[in-house]
């Protein structure tokens, strides 16, 4: 499934602008054609950086990220329905729209990868630890090969796991919404590890299945960009 990723700073109080993103979304994106359907989460809370070992000032993805308020997932048929909707009217109505509750960081378009299908509450939103990644791989195609394969396989053992999503990203957008040069967003992917809420995740991640994954992050990863969010499915 293709995806487009609208990560968005906040102005109002995070569940003001929700609210208004939502019926935005609701009211100009949903109808467009080939939009399957939208996630909304708000941010719970920023979490550091805790096993990149990185000789850079900023631990993060990029520096943009810190301030992430709230995440808008669009899910399309394809590339081509998000380039018709973000050169369509309504898209332009939907920011003028949003302006004063957020404001557009940047945007990634990706493609997902779903090595555990999503159950529970997970499948329509719910609580999400979200993180952008950057690769230490020199490729992008080593990079996918290990996220795809050794990195999921890993994930894929973690207790009280209620979904994992990979979305592995295929082209960058800056805050005008222009394409931005891989030095400028520096995000291989995307990633969505699912629970029931923030004790469930709390419990898996203080479990040994979580140390060989810890060890297999920092080698996949140059830098990460941690978020705890919590959302819906726009239908």
């Amino acid at each position: 499934m293709s995806m487009k990723t609208l990560c968005l700073a906040t102005v109002q109080a995070i569940p003001e602008a929700l609210a208004t993103i939502e019926r935005e979304a609701r009211r100009l994106l949903l109808p467009q054609p080939g939009v399957r359907q939208i996630a909304l989460s708000g941010v719970v809370r920023h979490i550091p950086t805790d096993y990149i070992a990185n000789d850079k000032p900023y631990g993060g993805a990029v520096a943009d990220a810190d301030h992430i308020g709230a995440v808008l997932d669009l899910h399309l048929d394809s590339p081509a329905v998000g380039a018709a909707l973000v050169a369509s009217p309504a898209w332009v109505q939907f920011l003028q729209a949003i302006a004063p509750a957020a404001r557009v960081l940047f945007s990634l378009d990706s493609e997902a990868n779903v090595p555990v299908p999503l159950r529970g509450r997970s499948a329509q939103g719910g609580f999400r630890r979200w993180l952008l990644l950057t690769r230490k791989a020199a490729t992008p195609e080593a990079f996918r090969e290990g996220w795809f394969v050794r990195h999921a396989d890993l994930v894929k053992r973690l207790p009280r796991l209620d979904g994992y999503v990979q979305n592995l990203v295929s082209a960058r957008f800056d805050a005008q919404g222009r394409p931005a040069t891989y030095e400028a967003l520096p995000i291989d992917g995307i990633a969505e590890v699912c629970y029931a809420d923030e004790a469930a995740m709390n419990e898996s991640y203080a479990s040994n299945e979580r140390l060989p994954l810890k060890d297999d992050g920092a080698e996949l990863n140059a830098r990460v960009s941690t978020v705890l969010i919590d959302g819906q499915v726009l239908k």
